[in-house]
């Protein structure tokens, strides 16, 4: 009996120390971000895809000032869209007569955001190399043009994206952000997907 108390006495004075050196493991695991963001510019191809009526076809650039590893202010964002109609216009008045109401496109588009860079990390591409890559969310507020008829509006816009590093100063971004253009009480929602190369000098 006394030599069973003993042994569970051992235990338990062994088990705070075994969490201490847990504890140390866990915090030597995390390292230290390899790239850091200072200032970045960047340009962007992409798509306006919900719209059945009217896709877009984007082109666009902005400047973004990286405060620290997690936050970041994407002062200005600008897109231009090329309209390409689907059709679908045209089959609703073949087929079935019917003629739509009035269908807006939107032009080109502006917009301030508030970066937040939660995660950051490596992937193994084919165990050859290392990727780093980051997600980041995005909020802010810009405005639109429309046109037919021609008209600017107030927009809020929120998503996210994806960032792999291709160097100190080079990068690859995938933002998916959705719009929402007010128009009085009413609103209507743009999805914009951008593919984008960036390039950015200190940090």
């Amino acid at each position: 009996m006394r030599r069973a108390l003993v042994v569970l006495f051992l235990l338990v004075q062994a088990t705070p120390a075994m969490a201490d050196d847990e504890e140390t493991l866990a915090t030597y695991a995390v390292q230290n971000r390899k790239f850091r963001l200072g200032h970045e510019l960047h340009a962007s191809v992409g798509v306006l895809p919900i719209n059945a009526f009217t896709k877009g076809v984007t082109a666009g650039g902005g400047y973004t000032i990286h405060f620290s590893d997690a936050w970041a202010w994407e002062i200005a964002q600008f897109t231009y869209s090329v309209p390409l109609d689907t059709g679908l216009k045209k089959e609703l008045l073949e087929n079935f007569e019917v003629q739509p109401t009035q269908i807006e496109t939107l032009h080109y588009f502006a917009s301030t955001s508030l970066l937040l860079k939660p995660l950051y990390g490596k992937l193994a591409w084919f165990n050859r190399s290392v990727v780093h890559a980051e997600i980041f969310l995005a909020l802010g507020a810009g405005v639109g043009r429309y046109e037919n008829p021609g008209a600017f509006r107030r927009a809020i816009d929120a998503g996210g994206g994806l960032r792999l590093y291709w160097g100190r100063h080079l990068s690859v971004r995938l933002d998916a952000r959705n719009y929402t253009f007010l128009k009085g009480l009413a609103a209507s929602n743009e999805l914009h997907l951008a593919l984008s190369l960036a390039f950015s000098v200190g940090g």
